[in-house]
């Protein structure tokens, strides 16, 4: 057959459907010594050996330059030789006939004989007939179809179940699937009351399911369980689960489902769920998922991946760290590949310490003043409300709050390896810092009488005061961290406490027991030092009880609180710093509700009443309170409207931030005058205007007496 281009039927050369089906099942046509058997193939005679096939009178064919697609061939359509193998496949024989074929060798189109398929053989000799597994489950089987001379075709393969009592069923579409000429995974899923059963398969071909061109798949049943968090289902012919009832009642899951153990969260509830199955401990635990690690939902959890509710590339119990190889980003909770060149930020960060102390100490932006206390409480408590305010902004004005809060503020990577554990203790690095920069100062000034000049009349005393008040929130922020945890509950009644910030550290163990005696020797300090300023006025009325309060240096120090008011409210700076602590605690207990927003907004409004002649100079935080008062009240109302929280809380800030230079231009306004000295000149010309002016007043009394 040579130049064959005939397009119809797919090949060169199309032989007319003479089919004899009943051939398939091994009835023969006697001619002579020669068996003929016919059927949808291609022609060929073979003798007859004891029902055995020799090689013997095979008709000789030679083809060449045919153009047959269809099939992967060049005949199409023909007589059928029993569906035997060709001798250039890899083959496994058993009683039934080809079972197996390991791979098969690729003939061009010139070389290759097209007929529709007769068998279906396994592609996988260890996956090949026998599968164990649930009731209804899902198994798969890699199956190929082939033509009588084992060459690979396209073929639909039909499947149906075999059972003893004859009830068995497929899953909808698994009855009719279509197979490439390559090998190709079949999904089953065999439902049944039966112990075992049979799946059979052969293609839709010229032999059906006659004769050798079946397979069948033999199915054992295994008992039927479920995983841990789901709950089976009594049924006869199907193994299923649902998800437990205490999951759909206490945290409202929606569904679940045995394959892969996938469980569907609902979207308005923010949980973290995860199977334990360990030597130890068996079970599972739910709990609120912490700050903002986990994925927004809805989403599919697999038990048996439970970093796929992590977002920001974490993992872990809780999201409570990064994943292998990556490292924490100050600023965020997102984690990525770091390097150790970023320690090179240690420079700018040492050299902005030094900036920050010049510039309270030239400008002499104390508390002192009375100037800056609004600022700092509305900075510390926007900070605090950080997951509120201003979840997804990331801008100068933002940055600006970060400042005020000596934190950084940017989206940076600091050294590889950077964990949760070590982003908490960086808390304290830089106020620590900032501290000894003045205590330096203050010794340099007791010893040097020339350093002391250097500083003229400014007093560091003052200074290290501000910057104590300015890291005030951040030590807060530190001793929630290192001491905040949370107790997982497992469903066989166990519990086991772990950080919050950290799930994978055990509470109060090596990991974390630094952080434990920093924060509490951190809380008692603190506790102390707000109750001295609160108390402080009234403390010398006890002097004879209380002998230190009359130590030089203690009064100095609060001395430096208490410049900007009257005896009578000297406690404000302590009621002010007890308000940051119940608005902490509230944050810390409530972070996913609204009572944040709530104890804001009372906080500045509370004040707003309670400021009243507060000041002597009436240089007070009014407007800093009233501020935040309308960004927490307003963000209550509009915090399901994004684009209007966004715009109420750019406003709010830009407002703070003008109010901030403000500060800034008067006290460097008064820094030029009295570095100029044109300050001095200005009060000698008032005086002597005053005194002028004073002398004619005199003058013109003593003449309206000698008139008289």
């Amino acid at each position: 057959m040579f130049n064959n281009n005939l397009a119809q039927y797919g090949g060169g050369i199309f032989v007319a459907d003479d089919t004899d089906r009943s051939a398939c099942g091994g009835g023969v046509i006697e001619t002579g010594a020669t068996q003929t058997i016919f059927a949808e193939c291609f022609f060929q005679t073979i003798k007859l050996y004891n029902y055995g096939y020799g090689f013997a009178n095979h008709f000789n064919t030679f083809m060449t330059n045919n153009t047959a697609t269809q099939s992967g061939a060049d005949i199409y359509g023909g007589l059928l030789d029993r569906c035997t193998v060709s001798q250039n496949a890899e083959y496994y024989f058993s009683l039934n006939g080809l079972d197996y074929i390991n791979n098969t060798i690729e003939f061009s189109t010139e070389l290759s004989i097209s007929s529709r398929p007769v068998q279906v053989i396994f592609c996988k000799y260890s996956q090949s007939d026998i599968v164990f597994t649930r009731k209804g489950h899902t198994f798969k089987i890699s199956v190929m179809a082939v033509d009588q001379v084992g060459n690979p075709v396209n073929a639909r393969i039909r499947s149906s179940v075999v059972s003893e009592s004859g009830v068995g069923r497929l899953k909808e579409g698994q009855a009719k699937q279509e197979v490439g000429n390559q090998c190709t995974e079949l999904e089953y899923n065999v439902f049944t009351q039966d112990s075992s059963a049979q799946v059979e398969l052969y293609a839709e071909g010229p032999c059906i399911n006659l004769g050798i061109s079946r397979q069948f798949i033999n199915i054992y049943f295994l008992p039927c369980t479920c995983p841990i968090g789901l709950k089976l289902i009594q049924s006869n012919i199907e193994c299923k689960c649902d998800c437990d009832p205490v999951l759909q009642q206490d945290y409202q899951i929606t569904s679940c489902s045995e394959k892969n153990e996938t469980i569907q969260l609902e979207s308005n509830n923010n949980i973290w769920i995860e199977v334990i199955n360990t030597t130890n401990k068996t079970g599972y635990f739910v709990s609120d998922c912490v700050f903002d690690y986990c994925v927004e939902k809805p989403v599919n959890i697999n038990l048996s991946n439970p970093d796929e509710q992590c977002a920001y590339n974490r993992s872990g119990v809780l999201c409570g760290e990064c994943k292998p190889g990556l490292s924490l980003v100050l600023g965020t909770s997102n984690c990525k590949e770091c390097s150790n060149l970023y320690l090179l930020l240690l420079i700018p960060i040492a050299l902005a310490g030094i900036l920050l102390v010049t510039l309270i100490l030239v400008l002499n932006i104390t508390i002192a003043t009375g100037n800056i206390h609004g600022l700092i409480l509305y900075t510390n408590i926007v900070a605090a409300n950080r997951a509120i305010f201003f979840p997804s902004l990331n801008n100068f004005l933002t940055v600006f709050i970060s400042w005020v809060n000596l934190d950084l503020g940017i989206e940076t990577c600091f050294y590889d390896g950077m964990n949760s554990q070590a982003n908490v203790l960086l808390q304290l690095v830089f106020p620590t810092y900032l501290l000894l920069l003045i205590f330096f100062i203050i010794v340099l000034s007791k010893y040097f009488d020339s350093f002391a000049k250097l500083l003229s009349n400014r007093n560091p005393v003052a200074a290290l005061g501000t910057l104590i008040l300015l890291s005030y929130s951040k030590l807060l922020r530190f001793i929630v961290a290192a001491l905040q945890n949370r107790v997982l509950e497992y469903s066989d009644g166990s519990t086991e406490t772990v950080l919050l910030y950290n799930g994978n550290v055990q509470y109060f163990t090596c990991d974390h027991i630094l952080q434990f005696v920093a924060a509490i020797i951190i809380l008692i300090a603190g506790v102390l030092f707000t109750v001295l300023l609160f108390f402080g006025q009234w403390f010398p009325r006890c002097s004879k009880v209380m002998i230190w309060t009359k130590n030089t240096y203690y009064n100095s120090f609060k001395d430096t609180y208490h410049a900007a008011f009257p005896p009578k409210h000297r406690y404000w700076v302590g009621l002010l710093l007890f308000a940051l602590i119940a608005h902490n605690l509230v944050v810390a207990m409530a972070p996913d509700t609204s009572l944040p927003l709530l104890s804001s907004g009372c906080i500045a409004f509370g004040l707003i009443a309670l400021n009243n002649r507060v000041y002597k100079k009436q240089l007070n935080e009014t407007f800093f309170l009233l501020n935040l008062g309308i960004l927490s009240i307003g963000t209550f109302y509009v915090a399901e409207t994004h684009r209007q929280q966004e715009t109420l809380t750019n406003v709010s800030m830009s407002i703070a931030f003008i109010l901030f230079v403000t500060i800034i231009s008067y006290h460097f306004h008064h820094y030029i005058l009295k570095k100029t000295k044109i300050w001095l000149k200005i009060k000698e010309v008032a005086k002597k205007l005053k005194t002028g002016a004073a002398e004619k007043r005199n003058e013109q009394t003593n003449n309206v007496i000698c008139s008289q």
